[in-house]
């Protein structure tokens, strides 16, 4: 006589895999995003430190001189300019990190279109070269659809929301002075 698993005990162990799988599967799936979470959440904390640092004794404006950022999650659209973005699904702006000028009057939510440009510093050392301004490190939640009209749009998914939100990470956005003086906004 062979012994075996009849028909109906394969089916039983089946459909305890599939309960298994059908809870495991989203616990996973939500790990994963507290993970990118966390690890945002760090890299803005560290250069928020970093990149003020960096510059009181180096006078380097450049970001990635003052903290390594990782290059899948953090992009730079424009080589000309010091402004980091993460993107929580590919398209849509989460977080921005910009370097910009102190004096510009523009309001802070289009302060982003003016951030610094080749003409502000020195794209081989980093020194700033605008000798009216000093530069500002931002943190800017979301993306400013409309510069024209002034009006500002921030991103929402279900990850920048957790980020931004009191309830979950409680990320909030910063205006550090690069040069000790006072951020008027």
């Amino acid at each position: 006589m062979k012994k075996g698993f009849t028909m109906i005990e394969l089916i039983f162990v089946i459909v305890i895999l599939g309960i298994l799988a059908a809870v495991a599967i989203p616990r996973l799936a939500a790990t994963r995003d507290d993970a990118k979470l966390a690890s945002i959440k760090t890299d803005v904390g560290s250069a928020m430190q970093a990149v003020p640092a960096w510059y009181q004794g180096q006078k380097d404006v450049r970001i990635l001189e003052a903290i390594q950022l990782d290059g899948t999650n953090w992009k730079q659209a424009d080589t000309t300019k010091q402004i980091f973005t993460w993107t929580a699904d590919g398209a849509n702006e989460c977080v921005t990190l910009a370097i910009v000028d102190m004096n510009i009057t523009a309001t802070p939510n289009t302060q982003i279109s003016t951030a610094t440009a080749d003409a502000d510093y020195n794209a081989t050392n980093g020194v700033w070269l605008r000798t009216n301004g000093v530069p500002i490190f931002r943190v800017i939640k979301g993306k400013m659809t409309n510069e024209a009209t002034g009006a500002t749009s921030y991103t929402t998914n279900s990850i920048c929301d957790t980020l931004w939100s009191t309830s979950g990470l409680a990320l909030a956005e910063a205006n550090i002075s690069m040069g000790g003086k006072k951020v008027q906004w």
